[in-house]
């Protein structure tokens, strides 16, 4: 882990695991928009496109997760999430 990275996650206590590229994952969260609550399997850092999955803290400070979401094959973000890991992904 570089020394930012490792600043940024010792500061914040949001982040209870650092996810590594091309992790399988569970994410559960309650959608305000629908007043229901839901649960995906995704992929955290999609080979390729590693970039574009993170977790990171909101401005209003809500704890945020963005992944590949598999069902719906797009990017999603969850908010105030409960993540289950699964193990490393099998899409290559």
């Amino acid at each position: 882990m570089d020394k930012e990275k490792l600043k940024e996650f010792q500061l914040n206590p949001h982040y209870e695991v650092e996810l590594k590229p091309n992790t399988k994952i569970a994410v559960g969260w309650y959608m305000n928009k629908y007043q229901a609550f839901d649960k995906r399997v995704g992929i955290f850092g999609k080979k390729g496109e590693e970039h574009k999955s993170r977790q990171y803290v909101s401005k209003s400070g809500v704890k945020c997760i963005t992944f590949w979401d598999t069902l719906r094959n797009r990017y999603t973000t969850a908010t105030n999430y409960i993540l289950n890991i699964i193990g490393e992904s099998e899409v290559k």
